[in-house]
């Protein structure tokens, strides 16, 4: 008799390589791909304290570290997935993926 198959929860996981150029890791028909995940944009800003954030008034602009145009990373976690670009969509800072990595 011959050993029953294994199912998707039994095989070992596959080894973590890198994607290649172009290579879809998920099929956009996945269930996965609704799953919610929450993203981090993180932006670096010299000298700012705690009295800082707690004398911020709406409307006050904070100086970054990052120019005018230069794309900010996107990550999940500790996981850097993205870079992108802060743009204002009807009156709410919203970020634009450029480039994926």
């Amino acid at each position: 008799m011959a050993p029953p198959a294994q199912t998707a929860l039994e095989k070992p996981p596959a080894p973590d390589l890198p994607p290649e150029e172009g290579q879809i890791l998920i099929a956009p028909d996945s269930p996965v791909v609704r799953l919610p995940v929450e993203l981090d944009v993180s932006v670096a800003v010299a000298d700012f304290r705690v009295r800082n954030l707690l004398a911020l008034e709406p409307g006050q602009v904070i100086e970054s570290q990052w120019g005018q145009g230069q794309d900010v990373p996107l990550a999940c976690g500790e996981v850097r997935l993205a870079w992108s670009e802060f743009e204002v969509v009807d009156s709410q800072l919203a970020v634009r993926l450029t480039r994926l990595i």
